[in-house]
């Protein structure tokens, strides 16, 4: 083999070599661009999740709110009922006596 044909297989070798680290960094970059791809899918994908998540937390807060809310309100009223109540009982007597002390 002569010096010239092995400097051809050198530069063959090289060039082969040249040919695959430019393939090989093509599909790296490939390959980065689709994890890109599916981090941003994924990330979007949870993300929705949460998002119907905390929807669902906040409608089953506005549920549980509203139910206190009516609960709070009867019992106010049954209140308010039993204030009336003792103060028209109370009313009588106060009246009474106010005119105990008028005619006095």
């Amino acid at each position: 083999m002569s010096g010239l044909e092995t400097v051809k297989i050198i530069v063959d070798a090289e060039k082969e070599a040249s040919k695959m680290l430019n393939e090989a960094q093509d599909k790296a970059v490939e390959i980065r661009q689709q994890v890109d791809v599916a981090i941003a899918s994924e990330r979007e994908k949870r993300l929705s999740k949460a998002r119907n998540e905390a929807e669902s937390i906040v409608q089953q807060a506005e549920v549980e709110g509203k139910a206190e809310a009516a609960r709070l309100q009867k019992e106010s009223e049954g209140r308010i009922k039993q204030d009336l109540q003792r103060a028209s009982a109370a009313h009588s007597t106060a009246v009474k006596a106010l005119l105990e002390i008028i005619m006095s």
